[in-house]
């Protein structure tokens, strides 16, 4: 089977298993159908779905619908920059890392939560400014929850190996990647790519995504 077709068959499953799970649940679903088909591009479209899911945490008071609104916000900011409006840019960054940040401050202690600002905060080019909320969530995250499974905990120490790469702590960064290499070669040599975070995969659906819709 070519490299492609993996892919498929991969997207395939995941539709189908996030269809399964997310049938179970309905508490959030806003932040389910953005995780089926992802946000939109248009502006208008983004200010609908932004605005909804504000609504929809609102009304049901589910942590993750706020996650959701933040990186909405976000994604506006990042259609107005394209099209060289910075003001309104800036306005909604702010915005959306304020709503990020209340997001953790709220359920300091739901690692779930932690783990979805930490995911994003990672990926983020370093002028803007969220390297150390970053490292701060992943190590929090690597030291404070050590049940988490073994595949999570590794995407874990992934993060912080860019984190700390992006923010030049680059010794530091060499010897956590080491220590990947030797637990687990696979992940420690996948592309680090700055604003270019991975696709959610299996391990966070099951374990972050469906657990944090249902309120768990």
């Amino acid at each position: 089977m070519t490299r492609y077709a993996n892919s498929v068959v991969f997207l395939l499953l995941f539709c189908l298993l996030v269809s399964s799970a997310m049938a179970q649940s309905r508490e959030a679903p806003e932040v389910e159908s953005i995780i089926r088909q992802g946000f939109p591009h248009k502006i208008d479209e983004l200010k609908e779905v932004t605005d909804a899911l504000m609504a929809e945490y609102q009304q049901q008071g589910n942590i993750t619908s706020l996650v959701f609104y933040s990186y909405g916000l976000l994604k506006l900011a990042g259609e107005y920059k394209n099209i060289n409006d910075n003001v309104q840019a800036s306005e909604l960054a702010k915005m959306g890392f304020f709503y990020l940040d209340e997001a953790v401050e709220l359920d300091e202690d739901n690692w779930r939560v932690r783990y979805l600002r930490a995911r994003l905060d990672t990926w983020l080019p370093s002028d803007l400014g969220r390297c150390v909320v970053a490292l701060h969530d992943s190590m929090k995250l690597d030291k404070s929850f050590k049940k988490l499974a073994l595949k999570l905990r590794k995407k874990i120490k992934q993060m912080q190996v860019y984190t700390l790469r992006n923010c030049q702590g680059d010794k530091q960064a060499d010897s956590l990647r080491r220590e990947m290499l030797q637990e687990q070669p696979a992940i420690a040599e996948t592309p680090l790519i700055s604003g270019a975070a991975p696709i959610w995969d299996i391990d966070e659906l099951n374990q972050v995504l469906i657990p944090s819709i249902k309120g768990e």
